[in-house]
This record gives C-alpha cells, structure tokens and sequence, in this order.
C-alpha cells in the first residue's frame, strides 16, 4: 500500500469515527435540551416573555394590579401568563412595539402561535426554543462545509456544538437567543454561497435570512456589518488598496440586499424611532460602568462558556484554571486560522468576531458600559471562536503524513476528548441544577420562596418600582397558589400604610425602601430581620404582634401624606 492510499485510508477512518462521537453527541444533545425543563426558576425575562406573548407585557400588567392597592394571591398573578380571549395578535404586536421594542417581534410571533396548542407552562414555552435550537446543528453543518470544505470539519463542529453548555442554557430558555444563533448560522452560509455562484435566488434567500435575523435580534446589525466588510475585502482584494473607490459585483449585490433588508425592517424601526424613551429606558443599565476587574472577569467567563461551564462564582480559582486553557485555545486557534486558512477562511471568521466585538466592545472602552459582557449581545463573537477551534482540531487531526506533525495529530485528538467531556460534565451538572447565571435577578429565588413557603400566615409586600412587578410573577411560580400579595404603586418617602389584612402573621418586605421598612417598625413597634439578599433583591421578614390601639383591616388603607 501507497503512502497515499494509506493516508486516504487513515482519514476515512478518522472521518467515520468523528462521524460517530458528533452523533452519539448529537442524541445527547436532544436529550439535554428536553429533560428537567420546568426544574429552574422561571425567571424575570422569561416571565415577561409570557406576558409579552399574551400582550400584557410590564406597564400593562403593572397598571391592572398596582394600582388597586390590594392582597393578590400568587394564583391571580399567575393568571397574567395565560391568554385572554379579548387581546389578540395585532394587540400584542403594538403593545410588544412600544414597551418591548428592544426585541423584535419574530419569536415572539411564533411561541403565541405555538403556546395557543399547547399552553404557556414553563415547560412548553422552553420546549419551543429547545425545538427551535435543534436547527442549530444543520445550520452549523452547512456553514462548515462551504466555508471549510470539509465534512470532517463539519462533523467536529456538529459534535462541539452538542457538547456546548453555552447554547443549551439558552436552548431551555423562553427566549430568542437559541432562535437567533440558528439565524447567524444561515445567514452566514447563504452569504457564502451567494458569493461563490452571484446569482440573484442566491442572493435573495440570504437577505430573506437577513431579515428574520434582524426581526429576531437587533443586534443582528453587527453581523450584517461583518457581512459587508467581509464581502467589500473579498471582493476588493488587492484592488482595494489600487482603487478604493471601485466595487465588485458580489459588493454593489451585497449592499442592494442588505438595503432591502433595512427598508423591509422599517415597520419596526417606526417602533424603535416612536418609542425611544421607553427604549432608554429599559436599556440605560448596559450604560452603566462596571469595575475593570469585573469587566474582565466576566469576559474571561463569557468566552470560555461555549466550551466549560459548572456555574462557578468569580471567587472561585479552580474556575480560571478552567476558563484561561480554554481562552489561550481559542487565541492560539486564531493564529494558526491565520497563518494556514485561505484568505476567504480567515477573513470571514475575523469579521464576523470582529464586527460584534468593535460595535459593543468600542463603545464600553470610550465611554463606560457592560454591552460587551452581556452574554447574548455577544453570540456572534462566541460563534466565532467555536469556528476557529474547529478549524483548529480538523487540520492537527488530519496531521499524520510527515513524522514530524504527527503529534499534532495526537495533541487535537487530547483536546477533542477533554472539551468533550468538559463539556458533557458542563450540560450534566446544567439539567440537574435549579438554577444558573443567566437567571440574574430571579437566580436565588428557590431559596426565598422555600424561606415563604414555610412561613406561618405570610404576606409578601411590594411595589411596581422598575423590575418587581415581573419578578414577583416569577416568585409566585415557586410559591404555594394562595400566598397573598399586598401590590402598591411606587412608593416614595410621602407614603405609609395604616393597616394589613386580618390573618397575617408573617411580613416580607419585597425590594421595599427603608423610610417605608421603618414606618411599619414604628407601627408595629417591631424590628424588621433581614431575610435574603443577593445582587438584585433584598427581603426583609417580621411575625407580627398586633398594637392594642391599631386594629388589622381586611383591606389595608394607602395614604399619601
């Protein structure tokens, strides 16, 4: 036998048993995704997804309740996440336009479409999303085989991304973000072949693409931007230095596509442009600075997530020495996509990591901010990388001709076993848990409502400041049904409370200022004992001893002095 016929040999070989590992991979992914899917908090964000999908998204909802001033039991609050007969889709599209514009319509449109057959469970809504993540993979496949060339390559991507802790927290989430990465997926591989044959049907199913992704995530512009660098220096090439007034075909047809991208994205930019305010307002937080070794910290974390994730704490070294291996991989990956990949290869994984990382990164440099951390503004940047470790893997894989490379061979088939099991440890120690990172607000919340749940004769007290009224509808999916609530409007140092309902025996200060804290201390001439507290919530808890001269009523009284 040749040495060519046996190096042909070898990497049938190799293909048939990568083919293998990505489907036994690929069976455990399904399974991942569509196990233990009602087991974590329903947090904020999904909460509000049920709300926007029966269009009575936060003011809407804040208004019918918190303004009465009155006990609400959690059962009622719960009734909120399903449909009433009298809002229908045009209703929540206008209603989602100015209070929701920050996330485009898409998903939404279609988990209503899917909750009214099969409900609005925590479970069904997250099914959907675990449903719609599975394109991730067939997506994934087709982009490896046009821009590598390679079915190796594909197969090695198909049985990393199975293995991702990363895509499976956001494909059991009642959230966009699984939907979106499909959408980056295709896009970018209809772009690709849009530019290999430049026919006009090429060019129109990318920029239909183009579109769904824009109306499923804004940030979508970040990959339309590397999109167009990308083609504008593929096609230029070396004339762009020469003549850089002068575009080539494949650049005019690119940005007629994407143009007619932007004019069919209009309907909801006259949203974006009415509601403004609204969208200041509900993202003015990303603005926020964030301590550089936070910012650092979290970077470190983010990027290494696609690969490993066991949900550790900052605090935690064991988590670097995780994390930093997985970062020099992915850096080390980009030099040797650099120095080895065709140009085409390369430049198209740069621009689409480097449009992402400019337009939110940038701006966090300049002026102060946390865009760039927020995992899922992020996705782009973390497809990407993924990109370049498989480039990584299927070229040291396919190192078995000269006895002087043959160890690369043996170092990808080391490190394509231990991102495996990492990553199989990671989704493991995922579906088991009650909880995760991407919970935020609500992540501490089986804690709190096991503190409630075996409270004697509790009452929960809150307001309709910023974030609470969604979270307290997250809360009461984890509470007994007839837990009562005492729902105020926002309360201010003007306001107090002569009396709570009869019955009580048991008060939680749910997110509640202290001047209001210390007016019922003055009441009910008893201290309050800080109950809970994480980064977003703080929970304050007295058993009451009703004052001789004050006696409960069934509805309390709200003043305003």
């Amino acid at each position: 036998m040749t040495r060519k016929s046996l190096t042909c040999s070898q990497n049938v070989k190799l293909l048939q048993w990568v083919r293998f590992v990505a489907i036994a991979l690929l069976i455990l992914a399904i399974s991942f995704r569509f196990i233990h899917l009602d087991n974590k908090v329903y947090w904020h964000d999904e909460a509000y997804t049920s709300m926007v999908i029966t269009a009575r998204p936060g003011r809407y909802f804040s208004d019918e309740l918190f303004r009465q001033h009155k006990v609400v039991k959690s059962g009622t609050l719960l009734a909120f996440q399903h449909f009433s007969p009298n809002l229908t889709l045009i209703d929540m599209l206008v209603r989602k336009g100015t209070e929701d514009v920050q996330h485009p319509p898409l998903y939404y449109v279609l988990l209503r479409l899917w909750a009214q057959l099969w409900g609005t469970t925590p479970a069904t809504t997250r099914g959907f999303s675990a449903l719609l993540s599975l394109f991730i993979f067939p997506a994934l496949y087709g982009l490896c085989l046009e821009l590598f060339e390679s079915s190796l390559s594909a197969w090695v991507g198909i049985a990393l991304f199975a293995a991702s802790p990363f895509h499976l927290v956001y494909a059991q989430e009642a959230r966009e973000f699984g939907l979106w990465t499909v959408l980056i997926l295709t896009s970018s591989t209809l772009l690709l072949r849009a530019m290999r044959d430049s026919g006009w049907r090429s060019w129109a199913w990318y920029g239909l693409s183009m579109i769904a992704a824009s109306y499923t995530g804004l940030f979508s512009v970040c990959v339309a931007v590397g999109h167009l660098a990308y083609t504008l220096l593929i096609d230029s090439d070396n004339r762009l230095i020469k003549a850089p007034l002068q575009m080539g075909k494949r650049t005019i047809l690119c940005c007629i596509t994407l143009l007619f991208v932007a004019l069919l994205f209009s309907p909801w930019m006259y949203f974006i442009v009415t509601a403004r305010d609204m969208l200041n307002q509900t993202t003015a937080w990303v603005s926020m600075p964030s301590p550089l070794m936070t910012y650092v910290q979290t970077i470190i974390f983010n990027f290494s997530r696609s690969f490993v994730d066991l949900n550790f704490e900052f605090g935690n070294l064991f988590a670097y020495c995780l994390a930093i291996p997985i970062l020099i991989l992915q850096g080390y990956s980009m030099q040797v996509l650099y120095r080895s990949a065709p140009k085409r290869v390369w430049l198209f994984i740069f621009t689409l990591v480097g449009s992402t990382a400019l337009i939110l990164g940038l701006p966090d440099g300049l002026f102060g901010g946390q865009r760039f951390i927020v995992p899922r503004y992020a996705i782009p940047c973390y497809l990407g990388l993924h990109l370049t470790v498989v480039y990584l893997l299927t070229s040291y894989l396919t190192q078995v001709q000269a006895q002087s490379q043959r160890w690369k061979s043996g170092a990808a088939k080391l490190i394509f076993s231990l991102l495996i099991l990492l990553g199989v440890l990671s989704c493991s120690v995922y579906t088991q848990s009650n909880t995760w990172w991407n919970k935020q607000l609500s992540s501490h919340y089986h804690q709190l409502a096991e503190l409630i749940n075996r409270s004697d004769y509790p009452l929960i007290i809150t307001d309709s400041h910023s974030y609470y009224p969604v979270s307290t509808v997250s809360l009461s999916y984890l509470l007994k049904p007839d837990t009562p609530f005492l729902l105020l409007s926002p309360i201010d140092k003007t306001s107090f409370i002569q009396a709570l309902p009869k019955g009580i025996q048991t008060v939680f200060l749910f997110n509640l200022p202290t001047d209001f804290r210390q007016q019922l201390e003055l009441l009910y001439r008893q201290n309050f004992t800080r109950a809970f507290q994480d980064s977003w919530n703080e929970v304050w808890e007295v058993t009451l001893r009703s004052p001789p001269e004050i006696q409960p009523e069934i509805q309390p009284a709200i003043q305003s002095r």
